[in-house]
């Protein structure tokens, strides 16, 4: 049974919709990454799913208790307090919450009374990650996780990300990133959102018979468009 399900998301900012009627279940366990262009809206699909912005119309229907925590692409210009204030500052405090997080911040490698406005941008995003999972959601949506981190670092978070018990959600421009960590792969193309049920070389190899497919077909109709023009000229 799914854990989230988006229903029919219409999101439009005056011109062509966003996302155009979107649909797509997320299942227990799911390790899924999104793909798309630039400005295809990939960033807002996922401030959708947390509620952050409203759709124009749309249902997103979660499993009942779901948590659900973002890591966000942008690292805050500023944020007070210490490593361990940042990530341990707002979950629940109860003994399973504490000794969650106490063990995510400890994989973080950086010391936990470190001031984070001192630490450097790919260590801030470790911080940031371990924020995002110490609340141990049943649903994590990562944007662009590993931007600004090291190869060692990427291969730190590839290793908690394919443990993790809880769905993710994830978005990366990371090709060897995705190949390593995502079971499935939402394509965000044209305000549609295609689920391609394999990981990302299967995806790939699929996507562009579709493409050529469709250029195919497309090529076609402009034969037979230009054919009755000059049938009707006639």
């Amino acid at each position: 049974m799914p854990i989230l399900s988006a229903q029919n998301i219409l999101l439009r900012f005056g011109g062509p919709p966003l996302l155009d009627n979107v649909s797509f279940d997320i299942e227990p366990g799911d390790r899924i990454c999104l793909v798309g262009r630039n400005g295809e809206g990939k960033s807002t699909l996922l401030k959708v799913l947390t509620g952050e912005m409203d759709a124009n119309s749309g249902d997103i229907v979660k499993k009942s208790g779901l948590k659900v925590s973002r890591m966000v692409q942008e690292i805050p210009a500023h944020m007070e307090g210490t490593v361990r204030d940042v990530v341990m500052g707002h979950i629940a405090q109860d003994g399973h919450h504490d000794a969650h997080a106490e063990a995510i911040l400890g994989k973080t490698g950086i010391a936990v009374d470190a001031a984070f406005d001192s630490l450097s941008g790919g260590q801030k995003r470790r911080v940031l990650f371990a924020r995002a999972v110490a609340s141990d959601p049943d649903l994590l949506l990562l944007d662009e996780p590993t931007n600004h981190l090291d190869i060692p670092a990427i291969q730190w978070l590839e290793g908690i990300v394919s443990r993790l018990e809880c769905a993710v959600l994830f978005v990366s421009h990371d090709r060897a990133f995705v190949r390593r960590v995502a079971t499935r792969i939402f394509e965000l193309d044209r305000g549609r959102v295609r689920s391609w049920d394999f990981p990302y070389d299967k995806f790939v190899q699929f996507r562009d018979q579709a493409l050529a497919e469709e250029e195919k077909a497309n090529a076609l109709f402009d034969k037979r468009l230009a054919e009755e023009e000059v049938w009707i000229r006639k």
